[in-house]
């Protein structure tokens, strides 16, 4: 009888070990892949931004589209500060902040202001129309590349990079002043822009 367990535990331990060799081989696949991505990841959050002498980062050039299939590039308003604001149709922190935004191009539009909002909507251009037409929106809006998103998330602390709205307000010299993640209220960006005007 005993003879006849130790065969049986023998068996047993032989059939299982292609199991746990397999799911060894499994986890460090998966393990190597998280590292990759992990790596990925970094590469892009700790891209060399070029810094200014006044400490801020400059803000990197994009050629977008706008609702008509125009152009609209960053550079297009050089000398101008800007809010850049990353949302999406579907956010409820990003629509609470439109109004804000239309609030202040109407108000500083003429002292130098430039609100932009990058649409990261997946439903592009049709989603951003079908979302206008109940909710006006009184600035340029264009839609984002997996470049430009990448660049500007980039900007942004690790632990702070994945979530919208994300709005950066950029001085006169393109040099990034302040970012914001999620909903702010109008007096925040006020006093964002207010100095740099």
């Amino acid at each position: 009888m005993r003879s006849g367990s130790f065969l049986i535990i023998i068996m047993l331990l032989t059939l299982s070990l292609p199991v746990y060799v397999g799911c060894s081989e499994k986890a460090a696949k998966q393990n190597e892949a998280a590292k990759v991505e992990k790596t990925e990841e970094s590469a892009v959050a700790g891209e060399v931004i070029a810094e200014s002498e006044e400490g801020g980062m400059k803000a990197a050039n994009f050629s977008l589209f706008d609702l008509e299939g125009k152009p609209v590039n960053l550079s297009d308003y050089d000398g101008k500060v800007i809010i850049l604001d990353f949302w999406a149709t579907w956010c409820p922190p990003c629509v609470k902040e439109i109004p804000h935004f239309n609030e202040l191009a109407k108000e500083y539009g003429d002292k130098g202001l430039v609100v932009l909002g990058v649409s990261v909507d997946r439903g592009g251009k049709d989603a951003v129309e079908k979302f206008m037409k109940k909710t006006p929106v009184k600035y340029t809006i264009a839609f984002v590349d997996s470049d430009t998103y990448g660049k500007y998330q980039s900007y942004l602390p690790p632990s702070e990079q994945g979530g919208i709205p994300f709005t950066f307000v950029i001085d006169r010299k393109g040099i990034i002043r302040h970012h914001f993640v999620g909903y702010r209220d109008k007096g925040v960006f006020v006093e964002a822009i207010v100095p740099l005007l």
